[in-house]
C-alpha cells in the first residue's frame, strides 16, 4: 500500500500502543495516495457530479450514498469516473446494438465520442449537465463499418474531429464547440482510387496539422489538416521491395520504391506513434501487420521515409520457442512505442497447454539490424486473445491491455531483464469497452456501456516500479493462470498449493475482495467477481474474507475514510463489513467459507451495528440532558455513564485517550461486549456514591435506567442485524460457534439488568404510580424467596387468583400516560423503564438460547445447569410483565420462545373469562404440545373437572396418552385415581376396569376400595359383553372368567374387612363410646384386651403390639393387606362376642389365602399358611387332652367325641366338608407349621418399623429380635403339642372328616341345622357304622373258622 512518510511514522507510533498517535494515524492514513491526487483534482475540475453507491447494510439504518469519483483503488492502480455517457450517446449505442451495427468510440483528456457509420456524438467531459456540451456530427458514410475518428486539440475549450469512413472519405471539423458553421461546416477529402478495394481501419494524429490513416492491407496515407483544404496522399509505395534489404536501402536513400510493409495475405494489426525526430513537424510511425513491423518517419515539410521493415513474427517465434518449447507459436496483436525508443508488441502466445497474452519488448532497432527481443513477459491474467489492444500513454512505463470487458494495468520494469512486469492488475467491467484513448499522463481514458456507463480513467502508479520489481521474486518459465468461463481477469485458488502459494493466493484474493467490498455496487460500471476452483472449503478465500472483515472492524483498513462524524463513519464500516459476505454470496462462494468463518463475519458486522447504535444512543442522551444540565449547571452522571466507563475501561488496559468513547468505538469495536459488562459492573458503585451525595436517589435511578438502556441499545442492534441477514450468512444452528452476545458475562449481564430494571420499576411505582405498585406487591413471581401469604403467585395460583381486568388490560395507566422527558419527570422515567422490560427480556432469552446451544455443541457439562437456569429465568421475567400492565408483550414473547407453561398461566392470569377462546387458538397454533402443557397445568392445579372436560376428539386422544404416560411415571399418582373417568367417557371400558382395579388397590379406605372395585366390576361386565359380541374365542372367555373370579375375590375380601371393622367396633363399643379425640386408639386397645388372654399378651408382646395397630387401622376404615387380615383373624385367642365371622375365622383365613395365589408371592403365601395352621394347632390344649385320649379302655365313641370337641376338628371339617378347600394345597401337617427365619420378612408390620423407598423393608434389629422371640414361643407351644401326640390326632381327625364327607352333602349344609344337630347325626352314623363293622368281624371270623 502507498503511504507517505508521515503515515508510516504514525503507524510506528500506533504499534507502540499510544492511542492519541493512533488517532493521528486515522486522520492521515485514509488520505488518497499521492499519485492518485492529481487525477482526483483533475476530475473535480471537470465535473461536479459523482456516482452514488447504495449498499443495503442494515434495514434499520437505511442506505447512505457514498459520493466519490473513485471506483477502484488498489495499492498501485485506480479507476475513477471521468464523465457520464450522455443520453444522445447512449441512444446511439442502443440503436447500433439493436441493428447489429459497429460502434467506434474514444476519449481524450477533455472530450469523448461515440460514432456509428452514420453519426458521431461528441461531448465535453467538463459539462455541467447532461443536456449541454453534446454535439452531433454526420459521418461521411460509405460501407457498414464504423468510421475511424480522431479527436484533434488538447485544450479543454474546444476540439476538432477527423472522421474517415471505410471507403476513404474524410471529413474534418476544426472547431466543434465554437465553430461558426456548427456541425454542418466541415472540410472533406477522398482517398479515391488509392485504396483500390482496401478499407481504412486506423488513424493516427502525428501532430496538430498532420494525420496518418492506415488500411487493412497495410497502406499508409498522410493527411494534411492545415490550410483551407484537406490534402491526402499515400506514402511512398514499396510493396514489391518492402521486404528486401535493397528496398529498405532504396527507401532510406529517398528512392520511390518504399513500400507500406504489407504484401500478399498480410494484414494490419496495429498502428502507433513513435518518438519525435529532429526534423520539424515530423514523427516516427510504427505499423504492425501479422508478420512484419514497419517503421516510417512522417513529416509534413520533409516528406516521408521508410526506416525499416522487419519480420518480427519470425523473431518472436524463435524467442518463444527458446523459452516455452519448440511448439510455441506467436500471433501479433498490437504495437506501441516506449519513450526510450523501444517497441512493445502485444502478442498471443500459443503453447501445447494453453494460449495466453504476452508482451514483447524489442530493443530500438537500427536501419540495417533485425530487431532484437529484449524481453518476453507472459501476462498472468487469462484473456481472450482474439481482440486485444495495447496502449502506452506517453510512452510508458504504464501500459494497458484493453479487452472487450476488461483492462490489464501494467508497468514496465526498469530493466529489460526482469522476469515479469513491475505491476500487473486487472480491472473488469459490467458492460463492453466501446473505445479508449491515451492521455498525456500515466492514465487511460475508457468509454464503457452498461451499468454506470460513461468515461472512466484507469491510472497506474509508476513511481514505485523499482521497489515492486525488487520485491517480486523472479519466476522463470511461469505460465499464466487460466480460468474457465468468461474471459476477464479473476484470480483463483487451486487445491494442493504449498504454503507460499497459499499465502500468495490469500494476498491476491484479499486485494480483490477488498476492492469488491469498498467499491462494488449495482451502479458501478466495474465488475468485481471472485472465483475459486478449490474443492470444498477454500482456505485462502476464507483467510482473505476474515482479514478484510477484521480490518474493517478495527478500522485499520486503508480504504476506510476517516470522518469527523463518527456516526457516519461507523455506518460506513458496517456497510463494508456487511459487503464482505454479500460479495461472497453474489459470487457463489458462500459454501467455500466454513460455517465458523461465516459466523465470525456476522459477528464483526454485529459489533459494528452495536457500536453504531451505541453511538446514536449516546448522542441522543447528550441531546436529551442538555436542558436539565443547563438548568443545574452540572453534567448528568447518567448521560456521562458510557463515556466515563469507556475512559475507565481503556485505562484498565493501559490506554489513554482524550475522547475515550470515540477512540474505543473507532479502534476497539471488538471489545464492545466487555465494555457492556464493564458498564454494568460499574453501575452499583456509582449509584451508591450518588445516593450519598447531594444529588440523591433521583440521579441514582437515572444511572440504573441509563445502564439498562445502553445494554439494550447495543445488543438489540446486534441481534437485529443477525436475524435480518440470517439467510445471507446461512450458519446452521448445529454448526454455529458461540456468538459474542452469548458469552457467559453477557448472559449474566442481561439477567442482572432485567432484575435491576424490575426493581427500579417497583421503586418508582411506589412513589408515582399506585396502580402498578399495588399489582407488583400483590404478585409473587416464580423465584421470589420472601413471598408471604398475602402475595399471590401469578404462576402457581393463576386459576384461583386471577388478575383479570387489571394486569391483562392493554390500557395505559393514567400515571404512565406521559410524554415528558424521563430525565425530568419520574413518571416518564417509570414509563420508559416499564417499556424497557420487554426488549430486555427478549435479549436475555435469546442470549440464553445461544449460550445453551453453544454449550451443547461443545458437550459441556454446564449445558444442563444453564437449561435449568433458563427455565427458571424465563417464566419469572415473562410474568413480571403482568403486574406492569404489559401482558400483551408477555404473550408475544411466550409465543416466540414457545414457553407454553407460562403461556397457559398468562391465559388464566390475565383474561380468565375468555380463557376458553384463547386456549382454542393456542391449541390450533401449537398443537399437541400446548395441549399436553395445559393438561399438566390442570394436574398441577388439581383442577380435575377442567382436566376431564374436553369437547374435542383430538384433545381426548391427547388426554388419554397423557394419562397413560403419567400413570407409567407415577404408578400410584392422582392419574391412577381419575384416569378411568376419561376411559368411560371415550367408551374404553376395558381400560377403565383395569384402572379402577389398580386405583382400588392404591386406596387406603375400605369403603372407597369397595366402591372402586364395584365400578371396576361393572366396567368389566360391560367390556366383557362388548367383547363377547365381537369375538367367540374360547381363550378370551377363559381369560375373562379368570379376571371376573379374581375381581370377585377382591370384592369378597373387602366384605371381610368391613365385617372385621364391624366386629372390632362392636367389641370396642362395650367399653367406651366413639367420640373422644383419641377414641380410635383407645377403642382399639380395649378391643385387643377383650379378644386376647393375658397369657398371650405376656408371651407374645411384639405380636400383640402389631395386633393393636391392626385394630386401630381397621377401626379407622383403612385398607388392610392380605397378611394383615390373616393376622387379624388368627391372632386373637379370646373371642367372647358371638360373631359368625369370628366363629369361622380360621377357616376364612385359609379360604382367603387360597384365593390369593396371584396376589402375593409364593414365599409370603407359604409363610402365611404356616402362621395360620400353627395358630390353629396351638389353639387346643393338647397337654390336657392327651391323658383323656390316650387313657386305656376308652371307647371309640368317647374318643371321637373328644376329638370333635377340639378346635382343630371344627376347622378341618369346615375347610374340607363345608368350604371344600383344595387338599393338600391349603393344608399342612403340624411338623410343617413351625415358623422359619424368613417368615419375619413377610410380616406386614415390618413396613412400619423401618423405611425403605425401594425394595423389601429392612426391620430394625430390636424389633426383629422381639418378633423372633414371639415366633419362638409359638414354635415351642407347637413343639409341645407335637410331643403330646398332635400329629396322630391330626391324622385321625383328617380321617374322621374324610369319612364324614362321604355322607350326603345336605347334612353339611351351613343352614340346615346347627352344629349340635350335625354332631348328633354324625354320632348316630358312627354307631351304625360300628355295628356293621362288628357284624363283619364276626362274619370274617366265621369264614376263617370254615
Amino acid at each position: 500500500m502507498l503511504t507517505s512518510p508521515s503515515v508510516r511514522a504514525s503507524q510506528r507510533r500506533q504499534a507502540e500502543g499510544t492511542v492519541d498517535d493512533a488517532r493521528k494515524k486515522q486522520a492521515t492514513g485514509a488520505r488518497r495516495p499521492a499519485w492518485l491526487a492529481p487525477l482526483e483534482q483533475q476530475q473535480q475540475q471537470q465535473t461536479g457530479q459523482h456516482a452514488a453507491e447504495h449498499i443495503d447494510a442494515d434495514d434499520s439504518d437505511g442506505s447512505e450514498s457514498t459520493h466519490s469519483s473513485v471506483l477502484l483503488q488498489g495499492d498501485r492502480h485506480a479507476v475513477y469516473a471521468s464523465g457520464a455517457l450522455p443520453d444522445e450517446a447512449a441512444a446511439l449505442v442502443a440503436a447500433a446494438r439493436a441493428c447489429g451495427a459497429a460502434v467506434a468510440s474514444g476519449a481524450s483528456e477533455h472530450f469523448a465520442f461515440v460514432a456509428t457509420a452514420a453519426e458521431c456524438v461528441v461531448w465535453s467531459l467538463a459539462r455541467s449537465a447532461l443536456g449541454s456540451g453534446v454535439h452531433r456530427l454526420e459521418m461521411p458514410g460509405g460501407g457498414g463499418e464504423a468510421p475511424v475518428v480522431v479527436l484533434i486539440g488538447g485544450g479543454a475549450g474546444d476540439v476538432g474531429v477527423l472522421a474517415c469512413s471505410g471507403g476513404g472519405r474524410l471529413r474534418l471539423w476544426a472547431r466543434v464547440v465554437f465553430g461558426l458553421g456548427g456541425a454542418a461546416r466541415f472540410r472533406a477529402a477522398d482517398l479515391g482510387d488509392g485504396l483500390r478495394g482496401d478499407v481504412c481501419e486506423r488513424a493516427l494524429l502525428v501532430h496538430g496539422d498532420l494525420a496518418v490513416v492506415a488500411t487493412r492491407r497495410g497502406r499508409l496515407f498522410q493527411v494534411a489538416l492545415g490550410g483551407g483544404e484537406l490534402h491526402a496522399r499515400q506514402l511512398s509505395r514499396s510493396a514489391e521491395a518492402g521486404g528486401s534489404l535493397l528496398g529498405a536501402v532504396a527507401a532510406l536513400l529517398g528512392g520511390g520504391s518504399g513500400g507500406s510493409g504489407g504484401s500478399g495475405g498480410d494484414a494490419l494489426v496495429g498502428l502507433a506513434a513513435g518518438a519525435r525526430t529532429e526534423l520539424r513537424q515530423s514523427r516516427e510511425v510504427l505499423l504492425l501487420t501479422r508478420t512484419r513491423l514497419v517503421k516510417w518517419v512522417v513529416s509534413r515539410a520533409h516528406g516521408d521515409r521508410l526506416l525499416f521493415s522487419a519480420d518480427v513474427a519470425r523473431t518472436l517465434r524463435q524467442a518463444a520457442a527458446a523459452r516455452f518449447g519448440a511448439d510455441a507459436d506467436v500471433e501479433l496483436l498490437d504495437v506501441a512505442a516506449t519513450h526510450a525508443g523501444d517497441v512493445c508488441v502485444l502478442v498471443a502466445l500459443h503453447t501445447a497447454r494453453r494460449s495466453m497474452a504476452a508482451l514483447a519488448l524489442l530493443s530500438a532497432p537500427h536501419v540495417s539490424a533485425e530487431p532484437a527481443v529484449a524481453a518476453l513477459w507472459p501476462l498472468a491474467t487469462a484473456l481472450d486473445t482474439s481482440s486485444l489492444r495495447l496502449a502506452l500513454p506517453a510512452g510508458g512505463p504504464a501500459l494497458f491491455v484493453v479487452a472487450p470487458r476488461a483492462v490489464v494495468v501494467g508497468v514496465l520494469p526498469p530493466a529489460a531483464g526482469a522476469a515479469r512486469l513491475a505491476l500487473e492488475a486487472a480491472v473488469c467491467f459490467r458492460g463492453a469497452v466501446l473505445g479508449f484513448g491515451a492521455g498525456a499522463d500515466a492514465a487511460l481514458a475508457l468509454v464503457c456501456e452498461g451499468a454506470g456507463a460513461g468515461v472512466l480513467r484507469v491510472a497506474a502508479d509508476v513511481a514505485a516500479r523499482q521497489a515492486g520489481a525488487d520485491a517480486a521474486p523472479a519466476r522463470e518459465g511461469a505460465e499464466a493462470d487460466e480460468l474457465p468461463g468468461e474471459q476477464w481477469p479473476r484470480p483463483a485458488t487451486r487445491a494442493g498449493s504449498s504454503a507460499d502459494s497459499l499465502a500468495a493466493q490469500t494476498r491476491a484474493l484479499t486485494a480483490q475482495l477488498e476492492q469488491a467490498v469498498f467499491f462494488g455496487s449495482d451502479s458501478s460500471p466495474l465488475a468485481f467477481a471472485i472465483a475459486s476452483s478449490a474443492p470444498g472449503e477454500d482456505a485462502a478465500l476464507q483467510a482473505a474474507a476474515l482479514h478484510v472483515s477484521r480490518s474493517v472492524l478495527d478500522g485499520s483498513s486503508r480504504l476506510v475514510a476517516d470522518r469527523l462524524d463518527l456516526g457516519a463513519h461507523l455506518r460506513e464500516r458496517l456497510r463494508r463489513a456487511h459487503a464482505v459476505m454479500r460479495v461472497l454470496a453474489a459470487n457463489g462462494l458462500a459454501a467455500k467459507v466454513s460455517a465458523a468463518a461465516r459466523a465470525q463475519l456476522c459477528a464483526a458486522a454485529e459489533q459494528l451495528a452495536a457500536a453504531s447504535a451505541l453511538w446514536a444512543h449516546q448522542n441522543a442522551a447528550w441531546a436529551q440532558q442538555l436542558p436539565s444540565a443547563a438548568a443545574q449547571q452540572l453534567p448528568s452522571a447518567a448521560a456521562q455513564l458510557l463515556p466515563s466507563a469507556a475512559a475507565a475501561f481503556l485505562e484498565a488496559r493501559g490506554l489513554r485517550a482524550r475522547d475515550a468513547l470515540r477512540e474505543l468505538l473507532r479502534h476497539h469495536t471488538a471489545a464492545l461486549g466487555a465494555l457492556l459488562a464493564f458498564v454494568h459492573g460499574r453501575e452499583p458503585a456509582l449509584r451508591r456514591a450518588l445516593e450519598a451525595s447531594e444529588r440523591g436517589a433521583g440521579e441514582s435511578r437515572l444511572v440504573a435506567y441509563e445502564a439498562s438502556r445502553i445494554v439494550a441499545a447495543a445488543l438489540h442492534a446486534a441481534l437485529r442485524y443477525r436475524f435480518a441477514h440470517a439467510e445471507l450468512y446461512a450458519v446452521p444452528a448445529d454448526l454455529a460457534p458461540e456468538h459474542w452476545t452469548a458469552a457467559a458475562p453477557v448472559v449474566d449481564l442481561l439477567e442482572a439488568r432485567l432484575e435491576a430494571t424490575y426493581a427500579l420499576c417497583r421503586d418508582l411505582s411506589a412513589r408515582h404510580c399506585a396502580a402498578i405498585h399495588e399489582r407488583i406487591e400483590r404478585a409473587a413471581l416464580p423465584g421470589d424467596d420472601a413471598a408471604d401469604g398475602s402475595r399471590l403467585s401469578v404462576f402457581d395460583d393463576a386459576v384461583s387468583a386471577s388478575f383479570a381486568g387489571e394486569a391483562g388490560s392493554d390500557a395505559e395507566p393514567d400515571d404512565l400516560a406521559s410524554d415528558d422527558d424521563p430525565y425530568a419527570s419520574p413518571a416518564a422515567l417509570l414509563r420508559d423503564c416499564v417499556n424497557l422490560m420487554g426488549p430486555l427480556a427478549n435479549l436475555c432469552f435469546r442470549a440464553f438460547l445461544d449460550r445453551i446451544a453453544s454449550l451443547r455443541r461443545a458437550q459441556s457439562p454446564g449445558a444442563d445447569a444453564m437449561c435449568r437456569r433458563y427455565d427458571a429465568v424465563r417464566p419469572r421475567f415473562l410474568l413480571s410483565l403482568v403486574p406492569l400492565a404489559r401482558a400483551p408483550v408477555a404473550f408475544r414473547l411466550a409465543e416466540e420462545y414457545c414457553d407454553l407453561a407460562t403461556l397457559v398461566a398468562l391465559v388464566f392470569a390475565t383474561d380468565a373469562a375468555n380463557a376458553a377462546e384463547h386456549l382454542r387458538n393456542y391449541v390450533g397454533q401449537f398443537g399437541a404440545a400446548f395441549g399436553r402443557t395445559l393438561l399438566a397445568y390442570y394436574e398441577r392445579r388439581r383442577a380435575w373437572a377442567s382436566l376431564l372436560y374436553t369437547q374435542d376428539s383430538a384433545f381426548d386422544a391427547w388426554l388419554k396418552d397423557y394419562i397413560d404416560e403419567r400413570e407409567q411415571e407415577v404408578p400410584h399418582g392422582p392419574m391412577a385415581q381419575i384416569g378411568w373417568v376419561h376411559d368411560v367417557k371415550v367408551g374404553d371400558f376395558g381400560a377403565a376396569a383395569g384402572k379402577l382395579a389398580r386405583a382400588a388397590l392404591d386406596s387406603d379406605e375400605v369403603s372407597q376400595t369397595r366402591t372402586l372395585l364395584s365400578l371396576s366390576k361393572l366396567a368389566f361386565v360391560i367390556a366383557d359383553a362388548a367383547s363377547s359380541d365381537q369375538s367367540d374365542s374360547g381363550t378370551g372367555d377363559r381369560l375373562a372368567s379368570e379376571a371376573r373370579t379374581r375381581l370377585e375375590d377382591v370384592l369378597e375380601l373387602c366384605e371381610v374387612q368391613e365385617s372385621l371393622q364391624g366386629f372390632v367396633a362392636q367389641v370396642a363399643a362395650v367399653a367406651l363410646p366413639l367420640g373422644a379425640e383419641d377414641a380410635i386408639e383407645r377403642s382399639a386397645l380395649d378391643a385387643a384386651m377383650r379378644t386376647t388372654t393375658p397369657e398371650l399378651r405376656h408371651e407374645r408382646p411384639a405380636l400383640y403390639t402389631a395386633y393393636c395397630d391392626l385394630l386401630t387401622r381397621s377401626l379407622g376404615g383403612r385398607t388392610l393387606d392380605i397378611e394383615d387380615i390373616l393376622d387379624l383373624l388368627t391372632f386373637p385367642d379370646n373371642i367372647t362376642v358371638d360373631s359368625d365371622l369370628m366363629r369361622d375365622r380360621h377357616c376364612l383365613a385359609v379360604d382367603i389365602l387360597s384365593r390369593t395365589n396371584h396376589t402375593i408371592p409364593a414365599s409370603a403365601r407359604n409363610a402365611a399358611l404356616r402362621t395360620i395352621w400353627r395358630r390353629v394347632f396351638i389353639s387346643d390344649n393338647w397337654a390336657v387332652l392327651q391323658p383323656v385320649l390316650s387313657a386305656p379302655n376308652v371307647p371309640d365313641k368317647l374318643l371321637r367325641s373328644n376329638l370333635r370337641a377340639t378346635e382343630l376338628y371344627h376347622i378341618l371339617r369346615s375347610c374340607l366338608a363345608v368350604r371344600e378347600l383344595p387338599y393338600p394345597d391349603c393344608f399342612i401337617s403340624p411338623t410343617e407349621a413351625f415358623a422359619l427365619d424368613e417368615d419375619l420378612e413377610h410380616f406386614d408390620d415390618n413396613k412400619n418399623i423401618a423405611s425403605a423407598d425401594n425394595g423389601p423393608p429392612s426391620p430394625s434389629a430390636s424389633r426383629v429380635l422381639l418378633l423372633s422371640g414371639d415366633y419362638i414361643v409359638e414354635n415351642n407351644r407347637l413343639q409341645g403339642a407335637v410331643e403330646h401326640g398332635l400329629s396322630r390326632y391330626f391324622d385321625e381327625i383328617m380321617r374322621m372328616v374324610a369319612d364324614e364327607s362321604s355322607t350326603p352333602k345336605s347334612q353339611f349344609s351351613r343352614t340346615d341345622s346347627s352344629s349340635e344337630s350335625v354332631d348328633r347325626s354324625m354320632d348316630e352314623a358312627s354307631e351304625s357304622a360300628e355295628a356293621e363293622g362288628d357284624g363283619d368281624d364276626v362274619q370274617d371270623v366265621n369264614m376263617d373258622s370254615d
